[in-house]
C-alpha cells in the first residue's frame, strides 16, 4: 500500500512538475516577443525529457509510446531530407540509448530460442551488405543498410522488454497489448476514412496504388503506412487476435467489451477490404483456421456471430458502390480461378517475375552464397531495371542468399515451437496469447509467398514486441511451476 502511495505520489510530482513548466513556456511566450515555433519547441522538449526521465524508471512506458507511435504516426517528407522519409519514431531512439547505458547493470537479457532465431534473421540477412556495396555501388548499398537498420530496431524492443521484465508483471506491461490493439483499431478506422473522404498531407505523396474504375480512379487504402499491402498486415494482425478472442471468450485480455469487439473486427476487415490486398485475407483466414484448431478455448458456436462481423464490410461496399464491388469480384477475386491456366494474371504479374528471379539464380548460383544486397532488387541495375519479387523467399534467397532465407526460417521454427508448446499451458492468459502468436505467423509465413511481408519493418517491430510480451508471461508461469509443485 505505502509503494503505491509512493508510485502515485511520485507520478504527481511529475506532473505538476509538466504542467508548472508548460504554464511557464506559455506565460513567457504571452508576455514576450518569443515566436510560437520557439514556445512550441520548447514544449516539446519538456515533454520529451519527462518521457525520457519517466522511461529511464519504467522501461516499458518508453516501449508502449515507441510502438504507437510506429502504429499512429505517418512518415514525413521535408525539403532538407529530400527522398528520405522522417519518421517520429526516430527521434525518440535516443532515448532508448539513454535507457540502456542508464540501466544496464539492472537489465538481465536471457538468450530465449526466439531472441536467437531473430538474431540468426538479422545476421543472416546483415552479412549481404556489404556485397551490395561491391555489385551495386554506395548508393544502393546505403539504401539497403537503412533498410536493415530499420528492421533492426525489433532486436532493440526485444531487449528492452525481455531484459528489463520484473518478477510481476507490472500494470504498463499488462495494459501494452490493450494499447496495440486499440492503436491499431485507430489507424485503421484512419486508413478507412482517409479512402473514403481522402486526408491530403503535403509533407507525404501516398503511394501509387490505384483502383481503376469506369467513373473514376482511387487510391487503395493505405492508412498512416502509405502502403496497402503494410498497412493490411498490420491489421491482419490484429483482427486474427480479436477473432480467436472473441471466439474463445477472452475478451478481457484485448481489454475490450464484446459488444465493443464486434466493432473493432468489422473496422478491422473494413480496412484490410479496403486495400484490396488478395494475400493479407488469404493470410488472415488460414491464421483464424489456425487458431481454432490450437486454441483449447475456442468455441465454433460464435462463429456464426464472427462471420456477420467480418460480414458487415462486404455488405458496406456492395452499398457504397457497384463499380468497387464489381471491381472486387471480377478484378480481384475472379481472376483466382484462373491461377492454373493463366497464373501470371492471377498473381496480377508476379508468375513472370519469379520465372525472371529462377532465371538469375540459375545463371549466377553465386548469388546464392550472401546474395546482392538486403532490400537491393527494387533499386539496383545490377539486372538492367528494378525487379518487384513480391515473394519474401525469393527475394530473401537473392538479396541475402542462404544465409538469409536461413534466418528467417530459424527464427520461423523458434516461434512456431515455442508458440505451439505454449499454447497449452495452464495459465490461461498465456495459452491465449500463445495461439494468437503462432497463428499469426502461420499466416505471415503463407503472405511471404505474395508478399515481402519481412521488409514491413514497423510491423516485424510491433510482432516482435508481443512475442517479448508473451516470453515474459511464460518465464513468470515457469517460476510459479515449482512453488506449485511444492504446495
Amino acid at each position: 500500500m505505502n509503494q503505491s502511495i509512493s508510485s502515485l505520489s511520485r507520478n504527481s510530482i511529475w506532473l505538476t512538475i509538466a504542467a508548472a513548466l508548460a504554464v511557464t513556456a506559455g506565460v513567457i511566450g504571452t508576455l514576450s516577443d518569443i515566436s510560437g515555433e520557439l514556445i512550441a519547441g520548447t514544449i516539446v522538449l519538456i515533454v520529451y525529457v519527462l518521457l525520457a526521465m519517466a522511461a529511464i524508471r519504467e522501461p516499458l512506458i518508453f516501449v508502449a509510446v515507441f510502438l504507437l507511435v510506429l502504429e499512429l504516426f505517418p512518415p514525413l517528407y521535408f525539403t532538407r531530407s529530400g527522398e528520405t522519409p522522417v519518421y517520429i519514431s526516430f527521434f525518440l531512439l535516443p532515448i532508448a540509448v539513454a535507457i540502456v547505458l542508464a540501466r544496464f547493470p539492472d537489465i538481465h537479457f536471457s538468450w530465449d530460442p526466439m531472441a536467437k532465431g531473430l538474431m540468426a534473421f538479422l545476421v543472416g540477412t546483415g552479412f549481404s551488405l556489404p556485397f551490395a556495396w561491391w555489385l551495386s555501388g554506395s548508393a544502393v548499398a546505403m539504401e539497403g543498410l537503412s533498410r536493415w537498420f530499420l528492421l533492426s530496431q525489433a532486436a532493440l524492443v526485444y531487449y528492452l522488454i525481455r531484459g528489463c521484465a520484473r518478477l510481476e508483471a507490472t500494470r504498463t506491461e499488462q495494459r501494452t497489448f490493450q494499447i496495440l490493439f486499440l492503436g491499431a483499431v485507430l489507424t485503421a478506422a484512419y486508413g478507412v476514412i482517409d479512402f473514403v473522404w481522402p486526408i491530403p498531407l503535403s509533407q507525404h505523396p501516398p503511394a501509387e496504388q490505384f483502383i481503376w474504375l469506369n467513373s473514376t480512379v482511387l487510391r487503395r487504402a493505405q492508412g498512416v503506412f502509405y502502403e496497402s499491402s503494410n498497412f493490411a498486415n498490420l491489421c491482419g494482425f490484429f483482427l486474427v487476435a480479436a477473432t480467436t478472442s472473441f471466439l474463445s471468450r477472452r475478451e478481457r485480455y484485448l481489454g475490450v467489451h464484446r459488444s465493443l469487439l464486434s466493432l473493432f473486427m468489422s473496422v478491422l476487415s473494413l480496412a484490410i477490404l479496403l486495400t484490396f490486398s488478395r494475400s493479407t485475407w488469404i493470410s488472415v483466414i488460414i491464421a483464424v483456421v489456425v487458431s481454432v484448431l490450437v486454441s483449447p478455448f475456442v468455441r465454433i458456436g460464435r462463429g456464426a456471430l464472427v462471420f456477420l462481423a467480418l460480414a458487415v464490410p462486404l455488405i458496406m461496399l456492395w452499398s457504397y458502390s457497384a463499380e468497387l464491388w464489381n471491381y472486387l469480384v471480377s478484378a480481384r477475386v475472379g481472376r483466382l480461378i484462373d491461377i492454373f491456366s493463366d497464373p501470371n494474371v492471377a498473381t496480377s504479374g508476379r508468375f513472370d517475375t519469379w520465372i525472371r528471379v529462377f532465371s538469375i539464380m540459375r545463371e549466377h548460383p553465386q548469388y546464392l552464397i550472401f546474395g546482392i544486397g538486403y532490400k537491393t532488387l527494387p533499386v539496383t541495375r545490377l539486372f538492367h531495371g528494378e525487379i518487384i519479387t513480391d515473394n519474401g523467399y525469393l527475394s530473401l534467397l537473392l538479396e541475402t542468399g542462404i544465409s538469409g532465407l536461413a534466418g528467417l526460417l530459424i527464427f520461423s521454427y523458434s516461434i512456431l515451437k515455442t508458440f505451439l508448446r505454449l499454447a497449452r499451458s495452464a495459465d490461461d492468459r498465456l495459452a491465449f496469447w500463445s495461439a494468437v502468436l503462432f497463428s499469426i505467423w502461420c499466416g505471415e509465413l503463407v503472405q511471404l509467398l505474395a508478399a515481402d511481408a519481412y521488409t514491413y519493418w514497423r510491423n516485424i517491430i510491433i510482432l516482435a514486441a508481443l512475442i517479448a510480451l508473451t516470453a515474459n508471461l511464460a518465464e513468470r508461469a515457469e517460476r510459479r511451476r515449482p512453488r506449485n509443485v511444492m504446495q
